[in-house]
């Protein structure tokens, strides 16, 4: 590659539908495209604005002067999140080549006429108040040229993970799941498989005011309910083919509770019968678009479920399922990681969408620069 590239620290935001924490992860890139994770730390976010966001998402709050506020709201926070890894790392601003910042979804809706899609935390307010260049909206591009803006992982999975002779699956337990399909011959593809934990997630937080099920300590105190089981699987999004993606527009409390409500089930009967369908919708899309795969690695915050990756090795028979740890790099740093890089990608005008993935017509350049104030 040209030694004329753009390199540096590049710091990525991402906040997920499990609403839990703001991913902050510190990436050094050089002109060669090395990658070196730094540093990652995950600040809570705090509970009144965690349920403003839940609020805008489900629709109970989706006044213009609520979301443009939670907007600002949120670029605060991301702000507050930027300066903590500075000062863990001893850097300043001006040392920051760029901010790649996801945002947080709040309607994802690829499907519709038109199709659309909202990432809040406003990116030049970001900009403006940390001193850094800041991309944002990565989603927008793709879905312009036919996409569904999701998932964007893959090529990163790629870079970090692929190997030549080698079929490889990486599995996003985030909030929602996604796989990517890297093949031994280069090809990529990646889709999402349905929820991971963000069903969980909202449930512990409803029943025990857990932001989530640790050590799935609940999920095990239960039983499986096959009968839920099987009212879940039978979810028409599920049969849909790829390229496809989800979020809490559909897999929430509200979809969960017409499931139930004619079921006489223990909530923690539920909570055990929700990790069981996060496992083996994950497995089941494993199976049937890539059954010859030789190797999972699990990144996201559900590697650190016990019982899901019990389950999912046990779905998944002889296939080694392995988290991104095993490679050195922590689960939770690796989505967050991803939109560093895509800022890297985005300012030397590389491409950053794979349409077999998203389902747009072409490759394309992703997110809007926002340079700092004066440039």
């Amino acid at each position: 590659m040209s030694s004329g590239l753009t390199a540096g620290y590049f710091i990525g935001l991402m906040t997920g539908t499990s609403l839990d924490a703001v991913d902050t992860i510190l990436l050094k890139i050089d002109n060669d495209e090395q990658i070196r994770f730094l540093d990652g730390i995950t600040p809570e976010i705090p509970d009144t604005l965690r349920l403003n966001i839940r609020d805008v998402c489900c629709g109970a709050s989706d006044r213009i002067d609520d979301i443009c506020k939670l907007d600002i709201h949120l670029a605060n926070l991301y702000a507050d999140c930027v300066s903590r890894i500075l000062s863990r790392n001893d850097l300043e601003a001006h040392e920051i080549t760029a901010i790649g910042s996801h945002g947080q979804t709040v309607r994802h809706c690829p499907a519709c006429d038109p199709p659309y899609t909202l990432q809040l935390g406003n990116g030049e307010w970001l900009a403006g108040q940390t001193g850094i260049t800041c991309v944002s909206d990565f989603r927008q591009r793709d879905m312009f040229f036919g996409g569904q803006g999701a998932p964007l992982a893959p090529i990163f999975h790629h870079h970090l993970f692929f190997q030549k002779n080698i079929n490889r699956i990486v599995l996003n337990f985030g909030g929602i799941a996604n796989i990517s399909i890297l093949r031994h011959n280069g090809d990529i593809e990646g889709f999402d498989t349905g929820p991971a934990n963000t069903l969980m997630d909202q449930w512990i937080q409803q029943h025990r005011q857990q932001r989530y099920d640790k050590d799935a300590g609940w999920a095990r105190s239960g039983r499986l309910h096959s009968g839920l089981l099987a009212r879940l699987l039978d979810e028409p999004w599920l049969q849909h083919k790829p390229p496809k993606s989800t979020g809490p527009e559909l897999f929430n409390l509200k979809w969960l509770k017409r499931l139930i409500d004619d079921i006489d089930v223990r909530p923690e009967d539920v909570q055990r019968t929700l990790c069981e369908y996060s496992a083996m919708t994950a497995a089941d899309a494993i199976h049937t678009y890539a059954p010859h795969n030789q190797e999972v690695i699990v990144c996201g915050g559900g590697a650190y479920n016990p019982l899901l990756i019990e389950r999912l090795q046990n779905l998944l028979s002889a296939t080694p399922v392995l988290t991104s740890d095993s490679y050195g790099i922590s689960p939770t740093w690796i989505e967050g990681g991803l939109f560093a890089w895509l800022a890297w990608r985005t300012l030397n005008r590389m491409t950053g969408n794979i349409p077999m993935s998203t389902g747009a017509d072409r490759e394309t350049i992703l997110g809007a620069i926002h340079p700092v104030t004066g440039i």
